[in-house]
């Protein structure tokens, strides 16, 4: 099930030189936590808006369109993607 605040120790995308609407997915051990850049009248610069956040224990499948991984850090990676959608493994 999604949570609806960030886990413990969350961060938003360090990345803000995208275009809005796009998608960023963080993976560690314990949680998926998607994030979207958007622009809204209080930032029409844009920034990031928390999705949801994803259990791994839930084993969740994720279809991205364009993605781009970048580097694992201390915590996980984290994958850019044009487009994102997610299905829970129901077994």
């Amino acid at each position: 099930m999604a949570a609806e605040s960030s886990p413990s120790g969350s961060v938003s995308p360090p990345r803000t030189d995208i275009q809005h609407e796009t998608f960023a997915i963080h993976v560690t051990d314990e949680y998926v936590t998607v994030w979207q850049y958007r622009i809204t009248m209080s930032a029409p610069e844009g920034e990031w808006h928390l999705v949801e956040t994803l259990d791994q224990e839930n084993a969740p499948r994720l279809s991205l369109d364009y993605a781009t991984v970048h580097a694992p850090d201390d915590d996980g990676y984290w994958i850019y993607s044009k487009s994102y959608d997610c299905a829970m493994d129901c077994e």
